[in-house]
């Protein structure tokens, strides 16, 4: 059985992991055709990607969440073998919105620039952006798995063979404290 996981920039990942941030907003991949993206789950591993990863295109306090500047994962000019999985998320609330004064409200939820949101937003018709807010979940112990064919390429959504429930884990944040971030969204 296969379980779903979503790519998203490594650094986006590491903000999602540590409570930093709660949305992804997704326009969709290349590879996902004229339907654009959809929502394959609502619980999905986050698969943290370097492909398209542009730190151009994030705030200056996403820095944070790079890697040092002399470590491996930096200096590789390849993918890499394996990928370590440290978080799933479960979707707390969806929506498609395309007004972008609802979109740019939400700039101080989120690690990308204002930029780069617009560019999202302007890509391809209808005008819009996916806005997903998860919770997350940070297992106990991180999981290495090779890398294969199939989990390459511009799409949102891969399957991986690893159960939720299979591994030890517990939210990022606390139940109150995800609800204030909730709240402050007003989406």
């Amino acid at each position: 059985m296969n379980f779903p996981a979503f790519k998203e920039w490594s650094v986006i990942v590491s903000a999602l992991g540590t409570g930093e941030q709660l949305l992804i907003l997704r326009k969709g991949g290349i590879s996902e055709g004229p339907a654009g993206f959809q929502i394959g789950a609502t619980r999905f591993w986050l698969f943290p990607t370097r492909f398209h990863q542009q730190f151009e295109k994030t705030k200056p306090a996403a820095a944070r969440f790079a890697p040092p500047a002399n470590t491996p994962a930096a200096l590789a000019s390849s993918a890499p073998a394996h990928i370590e999985l440290r978080y799933f998320a479960d979707l707390a609330h969806t929506a498609f919105l395309t007004d972008w004064p609802a979109v740019a409200r939400l700039d101080p939820h989120h690690l990308w620039t204002e930029s780069t949101v617009r560019e999202r937003f302007d890509w391809s018709r209808p005008a819009g952006l996916h806005v997903l807010v998860v919770r997350i979940h940070k297992l106990a112990t991180p999981l290495s798995l090779p890398l294969t064919p199939d989990m390459a390429g511009c799409k949102s959504w891969i399957d991986l063979p690893i159960p939720f429930d299979a591994h030890p884990s517990a939210p990022v944040l606390s139940d109150a404290a995800f609800a204030t971030r909730l709240s402050a969204l007003s989406l």
